[in-house]
C-alpha cells in the first residue's frame, strides 16, 4: 500500500482537493492530510512517504526546511503545486529530485494522469496477471528455444561441435550467432570422427571473439596476430594477439565481411598453412586454434561486392550454419518472453507480469532485430510497467507494428495534408487509449505537453 502525505490549504483549488480526496481515500492508498506545512515536514522526519503532494508558497518560512527534506528523502515522489513565480533555489531542487511541478492554472486531466493514475497503478499493478517467475524456454548450450528450425540447428551443431572443422555462421543481426559459436566451442571434446582423432576444445580451452567491424584497419592485424616491440610507433613492448591467446581453443571472427581485404589475405595464409606472423616479426608462429566466422550479409552477395574474398570464404565455409530469424520460430517467441521476464524478476526480486494483450502483440510483431530486440523490448516494458507489462510499455517501434494503430490502417483520401494526417493519427490513438493522454503521448512518441498543445489547438479550431 502506498503512503501519501498531502498539504493543500483551503486557498488551494477546491476541485483539485476534492479530486485527490475522492480518488485516493481508498484501501489502495494510505492518505495522510496535514493542516500546515510545518506539520507535514515534522511527519517526514519520522516516516518516509512514497508520495508528497504540497501546495507551495515560496514566501512560507518553512521553505528552507522543505528543500532540505527533499534532498534527504530521495525515494519519495514529490508533487508540487506553485503559482509559477521564479524561484531559482526551488527550481534547482525540483530538477534534482525529478519532482512533478504543476503551475497554475492546473490542468486537472494532466494531474489525474501524472499523479492519481500513477499512484493507483503502483498498487494494483502487482495484481494484474500472473507473475512470470519461471522460464518456458528449453535450452541447448547457449541457445534457447525448441521450435522446429532450432531443433534442426541443434542437430547440426551436435555433429559439428566435436570436430575441428571451420564453420561459417550466417544469420541476421540479433539472432545469436555468437551464442552458436560458443555452443560449438563448448561441444568440443575428444572424439573420433571420420577416422581422425580430434583434440578437445571445450572445458577450459579459451574462446576469443573479435568483431571485425569494431576495430580499425590499423589495429586489427596486431589484435589478431600480435606484434613485437618497435614494430610501429607506440609499440613499446611485445603484444600477444588473439591467435596466441586462444591457443588450444576457438577464435570467432564476427562480421568477417568487415575485415579489410589486405588482412583477409593474411588470414588465408593461416587457413592454408596453419601459421601466422606477428607484426614486425621475422618468425612464424603455429596457430593451434579452431576458426569460426560469422556475417549478417549474404555470402555470395558479399563476394560480388568485394567485401569477402571468394578463396577465404571457401576455406572458412567447410560447413555453413544458418541461424533462423526469430519471426520463423513460432512459439519460441512466447517462450523467450517468459524467459527474459523471469530472469528480470529474479535479478530484481520482483513479480512483474505481462498482460495477454501485450503477449499477443509480442507474438505477432515481426522482430527485425530478432532475439536481441525481443530481449531489449521486454527490458523496456519491465522498467516502464507498474507491475504488469502492457502494450503501451513496449518500445514505440513495437507498438507501431500493431495493424490497428499503423498509419496504413487509416483511410487516407488522396492529397491529404500532413497536418490533417497528424491530427487523424493523434485523435485515433487518443480514442484507442480511451482518452488517456499519458499513454497516447507514449504511443505517439511525443511529450504529454506537446500532445496537450495539439489538442488545445484542435479544440480552438473546432470552436472557430
Amino acid at each position: 500500500m502506498s503512503c501519501l502525505f498531502a498539504y493543500l490549504p483551503q486557498s488551494s483549488d477546491a476541485s483539485l482537493r476534492h479530486m485527490l480526496k475522492v480518488a485516493l481515500n481508498a484501501r489502495a492508498t494510505n492518505v495522510v492530510w496535514f493542516d500546515t506545512l510545518a506539520a507535514l515536514l515534522e511527519a517526514c522526519q519520522v516516516d518516509d512517504p512514497d508520495w508528497v503532494v504540497i501546495d507551495v508558497d515560496t514566501k512560507d518560512g518553512d521553505i528552507d526546511e522543505l528543500l532540505a527534506i527533499m534532498m534527504r528523502i530521495t525515494h519519495t515522489q514529490w508533487v508540487l503545486l506553485t503559482d509559477g513565480a521564479p524561484f531559482p533555489a526551488w527550481n534547482h531542487h525540483a530538477q534534482d529530485m525529478a519532482a512533478t511541478v504543476f503551475r497554475r492554472p492546473i490542468d486537472k486531466q494532466a494531474f489525474q494522469h501524472l499523479v492519481i493514475d500513477q499512484m493507483r497503478g503502483e498498487d494494483r499493478g502487482q495484481l494484474q496477471g500472473t507473475p512470470v517467475i519461471t522460464s518456458q524456454a528449453d535450452q541447448y548450450g547457449y541457445l534457447l528455444g525448441s521450435s522446429s528450425p532450432m531443433l534442426a540447428l541443434y542437430r547440426q551443431l551436435q555433429r559439428l561441435g566435436p570436430t575441428q572443422a571451420n564453420v561459417f555462421i550466417i544469420g541476421e543481426s540479433g539472432v545469436g550467432k555468437e551464442h552458436v559459436a560458443k555452443t560449438l566451442h563448448g561441444l568440443g571434446r575428444p572424439t573420433d570422427i571420420g577416422g581422425m582423432e580430434r583434440r578437445s576444445q571445450g572445458g577450459d580451452a579459451p574462446f576469443m571473439a573479435v568483431n571485425c567491424g569494431a576495430l580499425s584497419p590499423e589495429l586489427i592485424e596486431s589484435e589478431l596476430f600480435g606484434h613485437v616491440k618497435g614494430a610501429f610507433t607506440g609499440a613499446h613492448q611485445d603484444h600477444q594477439g588473439i591467435f596466441y591467446q586462444a591457443e588450444g581453443g576457438t577464435v570467432f571472427l564476427d562480421e568477417i565481411t568487415e575485415m579489410p581485404q589486405s588482412l583477409q589475405v593474411k588470414l588465408l595464409r593461416v587457413l592454408e598453412s596453419g601459421e601466422y606472423r606477428p607484426v614486425g616479426s621475422t618468425r612464424n608462429q603455429k596457430a593451434n586454434v579452431r576458426l569460426l566466422a560469422a556475417t549478417n550479409r549474404d555470402a555470395q552477395e558479399a563476394i560480388q561486392q568485394g567485401k569477402l574474398r571468394e578463396d577465404i570464404y571457401y576455406r572458412l565455409a567447410q560447413f555453413v550454419v544458418t541461424v533462423p530469424p526469430l519471426r520463423a520460430r513460432g512459439d519460441d517467441i512466447h517462450a523467450l518472453t517468459t524467459h527474459f521476464l523471469a530472469e528480470l524478476n529474479f535479478n530484481h526480486q520482483t513479480t512483474v507480469s505481462i498482460s495477454d494483450n501485450a503477449l499477443e502483440h509480442v507474438q505477432h510483431y515481426h522482430w527485425p532485430g530478432n532475439v536481441r530486440e525481443l530481449k531489449h523490448a521486454i527490458e523496456h516494458g519491465f522498467l516502464l510497467s507498474n507491475g504488469c507489462i502492457e502494450v503501451t510499455d513496449l518500445p514505440a517501434n513495437v507498438m507501431a507494428d500493431d495493424p490497428s494503430t499503423a498509419v496504413e490502417a487509416l483511410s487516407l483520401p488522396e492529397g491529404i495534408r500532413l497536418d490533417e494526417l497528424e491530427k487523424a493519427a493523434i485523435l485515433q490513438t487518443l480514442a484507442r487509449c480511451q482518452g488517456n493522454r499519458q499513454r497516447t503521448a507514449k504511443a505517439l512518441g511525443i511529450s504529454p505537453k506537446t500532445l496537450y498543445n495539439k489538442l488545445q489547438q484542435y479544440h480552438a479550431l473546432s470552436s472557430d
